[in-house]
């Protein structure tokens, strides 16, 4: 009978990633080629009959990627042990699970065969299956409920974050978790959301949510107090950026220090009503400015910026007051070609000077 072969060192389990190739090593001594045969298998399913790979070097299955056997057995000899390493190309999930390297013995029970067993585990990537929409409207003061699955092995971990990278809602940078609840929505919760599958496997999956809110106007001053010398021909400018959506209809107001009452600005030889872009603005955000020319005593006082559109209305105030000097950036300064003006003007006194003690003394 000789010696009876055995395998001699547990099979390490092997962990790679999609795509890679995997390697199982079956160490065994007393193997007699006359009388026993090392073969790997693999339980394809819990009750079916289990997949033949290999006998010794021999391969049993076809399947072919890339134009290479899909299986192959490299076969090594160190001092009196044989490896059997069975090597496994182009890695899929279908290529997970249990193998088992077991010495086939002639004239006995299949029970008494040496076996061992390796478990080869393949790493997927994420992939997101969101079960929100893409792009979500949503009226200022109500819930919504994001959710995100995804699938990968190992299972991933989902995150959200907004993509400005601001806070998010309920405060913090990330929310754990598939199923994200924001309560109470204004506009300031507008804009775009991440869910992020991460399990450690390169590439994280992310996919995006748009969160557009509707929401009564916001009116925010950008100076609220404006000061202007008067009588000088100059001009005090007043800036208001208005968030609404949908679009918001803007009205200028001067209150009537007479009466106490709201006049409406029109856009005329005293006053210039005007919109301009700016890209440092979201979407629905406008930029809205008030130019009062040549400002004069009966200018100065309070006015409003007032936006309103089908969800309500807003404001910012501005009080418009007197300076002693030109404020702003047109008013004349002592360089430049100023400069040039005061130097001419002390030419002229000098020359002036010179020219009268020539005619006195002369």
């Amino acid at each position: 009978m000789g010696t009876r072969p055995e395998i001699v060192d547990a099979i390490l389990p092997e962990v790679k990633q999609q795509g890679q190739i995997g390697y199982l090593n079956c160490s065994v001594i007393n193997l007699n080629p006359s009388s026993a045969v090392l073969q790997w298998v693999k339980q394809t399913t819990p009750s079916g009959t289990p997949l033949l790979i290999s006998s010794n070097e021999k391969i049993h299955v076809n399947d072919v990627v890339e134009g290479h056997p899909k299986y192959y057995v490299r076969k090594s000899v160190i001092n009196n042990r044989e490896l059997y390493q069975l090597v496994i190309r182009a890695l899929t999930e279908n290529d997970a699970g249990s193998y088992t390297c077991m010495i086939r013995l002639s004239n006995q029970n299949y029970l008494q065969w040496p076996k061992k067993l390796g478990l080869l585990t393949v790493q997927i990537a994420p992939t997101v299956k969101l079960d929100s929409k893409s792009n979500i409207v949503v009226q200022e003061g109500s819930n919504i409920t994001l959710k995100c699955e995804a699938n990968g092995i190992p299972t991933p971990n989902i995150t959200w974050k907004r993509g400005d990278g601001l806070p998010l809602p309920g405060g913090g940078f990330q929310h754990w978790g598939g199923v994200y609840e924001i309560y109470n929505i204004n506009a300031a919760t507008r804009g775009q959301f991440l869910c992020i599958a991460d399990n450690n496997v390169k590439p994280p999956a992310d996919y995006a949510v748009q969160i557009e809110v509707t929401f009564s106007p916001y009116c925010e001053a950008q100076m609220d107090t404006v000061g202007q010398v008067q009588n000088r021909r100059f001009s005090a400018k007043l800036d208001c950026i208005v968030a609404a959506n949908p679009r918001a209809e803007v009205i200028w107001y001067k209150v009537n220090p007479a009466t106490g009452s709201l006049d409406q600005i029109q856009d005329n030889d005293k006053y210039d009503l005007n919109q301009q872009d700016d890209q440092r603005l979201k979407a629905d955000e406008k930029w809205y400015s008030l130019t009062i020319k040549t400002v004069q005593g009966s200018d100065f006082g309070k006015f409003y910026c007032h936006a309103q559109n089908r969800f309500g209305k807003g404001n910012a105030s501005f009080v418009l007051f007197e300076t002693m000097e030109c404020q702003g950036p047109n008013c004349p300064s002592i360089g430049g070609n100023g400069a040039n003006n005061v130097h001419i003007s002390i030419l002229t006194f000098t020359l002036t000077i010179i020219a009268s003690s020539f005619l006195y003394y002369g």
